[in-house]
Parts: C-alpha cells; structure tokens; sequence
C-alpha cells in the first residue's frame, strides 16, 4: 500500500515503457526510486504498441507496485507515415514545436482532471519532446503547480535537428527562453549543456539551472555476462544517429533538395555518430593483421541503418560484424558486461577543439560493466566521463589511423590480459540511478517548499 505522506509529483513522460529504447531509461529509473525518497509519481505518457517498434514489456517489471501509469493516444504513428512519404517537412512547418504539441493539449485536459481528482505537489516534465515543457508551463500558470523541467537533451543547440526555416528556430529559441525562465528548476545532463544555456539565455538565474547527470542501475548491471567465446568482442548498444549514404550521388543530391531553406547548425558532422569511421579503420586493422581476423569480433545492438549495414558488406567485414537489431534493455546489459572493448561514437563539429554537450546515456552503463571504452569524440562531456571512468580511450571520430591505432591496443590489452584500464570505483558509483533519484527528489523538495509536511 502506498503512504499517505507521500509528496505526489505529476510525472510527464512521453517516451515511457512499454516503449523500448535508450530514450526512457531516465524516466523510467527515476519512476523506480522516486518513492523511496518522499515522493509518488503519476506517470502520464503516451501510448505505445508492439506495432510500432522498439517495444519492451519487460521495462514495467521495474515500475514499483501501485503506481499510476496514464497513457493517452498521440499522433506520432500519422506524422511517422507522413515523414516517410516525404512530407515531414511540410508537418513541421505547421505543427509547432513538434508533432506531439497535439498529444500535449490532450494531456493538458487529462492533467487538471487527476489534480481536480487529488492534488499533485510538483509537476516533472522530461523534455523531448519539447511540448512536454508546454505542459508543464501550462500547469505552472493554472493550477499554479511548482515546475521541474528536465532537458534530456540541448534544443536550439542541437547537433542533429533542422528547423524548416530560420523563422522556425527563431520562434523556438525564444520558446526555450520562456521554458527556462519560467521553470523554477530546469534540469540539464551535462556541464557544458548548461554552460550553453547560461550563455543563450542570460536573463536566467544561473542557481535555477542545475546538472543532474545519466547514470546506471546496480540492478541492470548485476546481470551476468554472456559465454566468453574466446574472441576479442568490440560491442555497441544504441543506435547509430547517420545512416551511410550507400547509393551514393542520387542520394546526396535528394537529401540536399530536401534540405534546402532548412536552419541548423551547418558545421555538425553528424556521420561520426555512426560506425562508419570505425569500420573503415576496423579493415585496415585486419589487413594490417590478417591472423587476427578470426579472433575478432563486432556485434552492433540496436538500431544501425540499412547504409552502415551495406558499408560492412562492401568492406568484406560481413564475417566479422554482426547486427543483432533491437535486443531487451536486459540483453543489452549482458552483452556490454561480456564486451573486450564498447564503441562509443558520437557527434563532432567542424571545430575540434569545440566542446560537445551530448554525453549518451549509454556511456554510464558502459562505465558499470566496468570494460574498456572506445570513444570517438573530440572535446566534450562525452570524452570527459569516458577519461574520468579510467576506462576510456579517445580518439579523434574521423582519423581512421588513430582509431585503428586504438583497436590494435585494445586487441593487444585482450590478449595479454593486461590492467591497462582500470575503473575509478568512486567515479563510476555516483552515477547510480538511486542516488540520481535521490538528488531529484531533493530538488522536487526545494521548488515545492511546504506545500505538504
């Protein structure tokens, strides 16, 4: 039976399980530890099914006994069909600031009716998508709900988005202006992500934008790893942000079409996102040491991309790398837990020595299984937890001879058995989901004052 003391905190999750995929494992571990620290969640999502995707039933498993869960219908299945006709775009033009602005004045009727029903003391809106925040903003203003609004990642700083027109960014910046300034916490996941915002937005207190990071459950990672097959296992679990453009010119004209008049940040490589670099650098490895080819072994888990998944082909690494498409959060563990190396690329600008705010969420639990970390990232938050962990080894995300250079240590530290890496236990713990739920909590506190003893 749920306690009567317990704050009660209105939690505005869009991505939520049954829904698989890296983007509600916060959510969802942060629903999970929430009332051992004063405070119970009513979940409001929107619906998911097995016909749409990445579907985890397991994930509720972790959802404590009695909480409330209320998922209503979106519209995400009609703008999906719209985008793969070609006619994204033309949504986006109209739709604003995404296609869930729609799921989120439903869900504002169905908000004051469960308050109407028994009084929340906050209101959490994790943000993407970005009309979540209107939600919480909506419900600051009437019934006057204190505010947590927790940016998963940066918006008009984005590295992958693109706006339909400068216009179009314009309207969104000053959208996120009023988010920040009218939240009385808003929540970033890495340092420089704040330091950005700070900077976009000066009017901000900077005391009302806090860093509360990604982590890892101790109870994923007790998962034990797969049978060791005696090869040296290089293993990546996720999906890859760009698609190889393996039909060549027809296609880069198309998307170029596609793109023009659009608005983002022109100088972000978003192909380093992607196994592209590691797998060109992964041949001149093997043909470097041919008899090292059958101890080698590449398994991709999750979303690849039918391009990257042609590159292997093309590169002859089809005996080599394996794609096991979406597996369970659970599988997903096991296999980094049974990894010799964990792939880690992420995005780049055409400034290397500029910092990069994306840090993925899975770089935590690659930190848990304790395995070395192959990141290719330049300066950034990213390449900061990799270093910090004591397991991670960098190299720059397009220079194929330095990545090669990295995979024949890792390969060399493999078959040695060498304690090259060794994890930095403090570091790696205070990224447990219990204590990042802990934090939250205190912070959920602190906007709700004493609203309820």
């Amino acid at each position: 039976m749920i306690k009567s003391d317990l704050k009660r905190v209105l939690f505005v999750a869009y991505y939520f399980p049954p829904r698989g995929g890296a983007g509600v494992q916060r959510s969802l571990k942060f629903v999970k530890y929430l009332r051992s620290f004063g405070w119970e969640p009513t979940v409001l999502t929107a619906e998911y099914t097995a016909r749409e995707g990445a579907y985890d039933e397991t994930l509720l498993c972790e959802v404590p006994q009695g909480t409330r869960i209320v998922a209503l219908a979106s519209d995400e299945r009609r703008f999906v069909a719209l985008s793969k006709r070609g006619l994204g775009r033309l949504a986006g033009f109209v739709v604003r600031p995404d296609t869930a602005v729609i799921w989120a004045n439903r869900a504002l009727a169905e908000a004051r009716r469960l308050h109407a029903e028994e009084p929340f003391d906050a209101v959490y809106t994790s943000v993407q998508p970005w009309s979540s925040a209107l939600l919480g903003m909506w419900l600051k203003e009437d019934p006057g709900l204190p505010w947590v609004s927790d940016f998963r990642d940066p918006w008009t700083r984005s590295f992958h988005l693109l706006w339909p027109t400068r216009l179009h960014w314009k309207l969104d910046f000053r959208l996120e202006r009023r988010f920040v300034e009218r939240a009385d916490r808003t929540l970033v996941v890495t340092p420089t992500m704040r330091d950005y915002l700070l900077a976009d937005h000066p009017r901000v207190d900077p005391e009302r934008v806090s860093i509360l990071l990604n982590g890892f459950d101790e109870e994923d990672v007790a998962t034990g790893p797969l049978e060791d097959d005696g090869k040296f296992t290089v293993v990546f679990t996720g999906k890859f942000q760009y698609d190889h453009h393996s039909n060549g010119v027809k296609r880069t004209i198309a998307d170029r079409v596609r793109m023009l008049g659009t608005c983002g940040r022109r100088d972000v490589m978003l192909d380093t996102h992607s196994p592209i670099y590691f797998l060109q650098a992964l041949k001149a490895f093997l043909d470097r040491f041919p008899e090292r080819r059958a101890l080698t072994r590449v398994l991709f888990a999750g979303t690849i991309g039918e391009g990257n998944k042609a590159l292997i082909g093309h590169l002859g690494l089809g005996d080599v790398v394996e794609c096991l498409g979406y597996v369970s959060h659970a599988r997903s563990v096991s296999l980094t837990k049974s990894a010799d190396a964990l792939l880690l690329p992420m995005f780049s600008t055409g400034d290397p020595g500029e910092r990069c705010p994306y840090a993925s969420g899975k770089i935590y639990e690659y930190m848990a299984a304790r395995r070395p970390i192959l990141a290719l990232t330049q300066e950034g938050d990213a390449k900061d937890l990799a270093l910090g962990s004591g397991l991670g080894l960098a190299a720059p995300p397009r220079d194929i001879g330095a990545i090669a250079a990295a995979i024949e240590g890792l390969f060399d530290a493999w078959k040695s058995g060498s304690t090259r890496f060794a994890p930095r236990e403090a570091f790696i713990t205070a990224f447990s989901r219990r204590r990042l739920a802990a934090r939250l909590a205190a912070i959920l506190d602190e906007v709700s004052g004493g609203r309820r003893e």
